[in-house]
């Protein structure tokens, strides 16, 4: 049987000889998605299914830090890697968690995950100047104020932020650097951060849950990774003037007890309502980041999250200032 495929840059042979012998000769390539940082491909084959993923150039960095976390059980198989063309197949891992019909089924997986997620974060301290070398984007607390000055100049320039919402961000900054200089002051505020951990990157399979697509990882605090989550899970009781109620979800708690030996559960708990305000930057950056290179279009439909974030910062900050 040939193979259908709708891509032609999609290398058939290069994954043909990846895929494990189980699995049988490929019968279709479908388009999963198509970003300008990424593009994503089902491989169906006889007896299974696989991923095959194109990194932005931007975002090769993923390649070498999924092969760093092949040790880990944390994410689907990884069959094959490759680093010069940015090439990844990974093992299918199942149902998309934000399509599973009862979410809060799911509470006491999601409390495992966020444990072991917390835990290779933890294994990431001793090892922040290697990933910085893949290189990861570098969004230590320290170097934020620097990078949204740089995000607010560059969208004034090219015309798709407000004025006066760059100049209420502006303002901001003096709290976001003693915010941040505050919680850098502990062992642990400098750690891999996934960087869009959201129920769209959460897969289920057999009764346990896998994180996918880590091109949006940096190095921040990790308590900051909790944001993506928080806003999918809550959906519309989400909102920025509950973070106290929030970190007292069991998901959030279980996440925050596998911190337990650096701190005490009332200082963790206050420590990432701190970091879910600067998170909204971050995920601001992060959006940033991904586009920085893109077309006007694409520039024009991504934009207004990064706005999104900005606002909802101004919003929240004269509660931590």
């Amino acid at each position: 049987m040939s193979v259908i495929s709708h891509n032609s840059a999609v290398p058939i042979d290069w994954i043909t000889n990846a895929l494990p012998s189980k699995l049988g000769t490929i019968q279709q390539v479908e388009t999963v998605k198509q970003r300008p940082w990424s593009q994503v491909y089902q491989i169906k084959t006889e007896y299974g299914i696989a991923y095959f993923k194109i990194c932005g150039l931007d975002h090769w960095q993923e390649v070498s830090l999924l092969r760093w976390l092949m040790p880990q059980a944390i994410m689907p198989d990884v069959f094959a890697l490759d680093i010069e063309q940015g090439w990844i197949l990974i093992a299918d891992g199942g149902i998309l968690l934000r399509e599973l019909p009862n979410l809060k089924a799911q509470d006491s997986n999601l409390a495992t995950l966020l444990s072991n997620y917390a835990r290779l974060q933890q294994r990431s301290l001793e090892h922040i100047g290697e990933l910085l070398a893949m290189p990861l984007p570098n969004r230590r607390l320290g170097q934020i104020p620097y990078l949204v000055q740089q995000l607010l100049n560059t969208g004034t320039r090219q015309g798709w932020l407000d004025k006066e919402l760059s100049k209420q961000v502006l303002d901001t900054l003096p709290t976001l650097e003693q915010l941040g200089s505050k919680l850098s002051g502990t062992p642990y505020a400098t750690a891999l951060d996934h960087g869009d951990l959201h129920t769209g990157n959460i897969l289920f399979k057999q009764n346990q849950l896998h994180i996918c697509d880590w091109g949006d990882a940096c190095i921040t605090h990790p308590f900051c990774s909790l944001l993506p989550l928080v806003e999918t899970v809550m959906g519309s009781q989400y909102s920025t003037l509950a973070f106290s109620k929030i970190v007292n979800t069991d998901w959030v708690n279980a996440y925050l007890q596998a911190w337990n030996t650096f701190a005490p559960m009332e200082t963790l708990q206050m420590e990432s309502q701190q970091a879910l305000c600067i998170a909204l930057l971050l995920r601001a950056l992060n959006i940033a980041y991904a586009i920085q290179h893109a077309d006007v279009a694409t520039l024009t439909r991504w934009s207004h999250s990064v706005t999104n974030y900005l606002s909802q910062w101004v919003q929240v900050e004269p509660l931590v200032s």
